[in-house]
């Protein structure tokens, strides 16, 4: 139950981390750069993913047991996770916004 909740905060936290590398890169003029490249550009939201499960060092998914040989597989396996949850993030919001309406 925890290690959901932590994927769910970790979800907003990438979206908040998207959205500030992204009006950053739009401020310097390489946000259209990057997004032409053809597959940092489609993949945009995983890149960010894994370097924030690099740069905050973060191990989520070892609450279900999940493990593997190499940290950077760890990494990986957290970004592409956190990466996935945004549409389950998107519920739960959701969610939660029609629970305080009624």
């Amino acid at each position: 139950m925890y290690t959901l909740g932590a994927l769910l905060l970790l979800s907003v936290l990438l979206g908040a981390a998207t959205g500030v590398i992204d009006s950053v890169l739009g401020l310097v003029g390489a946000d259209k750069l990057i997004k032409q490249i053809p597959v940092i550009g489609a993949h945009w939201g995983l890149l960010v993913a894994v370097l924030m499960c690099w740069l905050t060092d973060v191990n989520s998914i070892s609450g279900w047991g999940v493990d593997f040989n190499e940290r950077w597989m760890v990494i990986v396996a957290n970004g592409a996770i956190i990466y996935g949850m945004g549409p389950l993030k998107d519920a739960v919001v959701s969610m939660v916004n029609k629970g305080l309406r009624a």
